[in-house]
């Protein structure tokens, strides 16, 4: 009976530590004084082609969406998206596993 409370008390921590933590790094993200994860890297600089004729659509449309959405931007998008998803899934975990702590207590 012992161990069992002995590994519940060891399962809440380690459950709140997966919640807090990530919750503190997001806190540093989006206060600026952190980066999240590089998961997706700018390529080459794509810049404006300037020598594009009137009948290359192709071309058109390529200089009309880098005006309009930035590489940059697209990228700390989903870089951000892939840290909230990574950060939903340790929250998740670390109440799952807080929860299993506290039956193991309370059996």
């Amino acid at each position: 009976m012992e161990i069992n409370k002995t590994i519940g008390y060891a399962l809440i921590i380690v459950g709140l530590l997966l919640i807090i933590l990530p919750l503190w790094q997001t806190y540093n993200i989006f206060t600026g004084n952190a980066t999240p994860a590089e998961v997706f890297k700018n390529p080459a600089s794509l810049d404006v082609d300037p020598n594009v004729s009137a009948f290359d659509a192709q071309g058109q449309m390529q200089n009309a969406l880098i005006k309009i959405l930035p590489i940059d931007f697209i990228n700390n998008t989903l870089n951000l998206m892939t840290w909230m998803i990574l950060l939903w899934v340790l929250i998740y975990g670390g109440g799952k596993l807080a929860d299993i702590g506290v039956k193991m207590i309370r059996s």
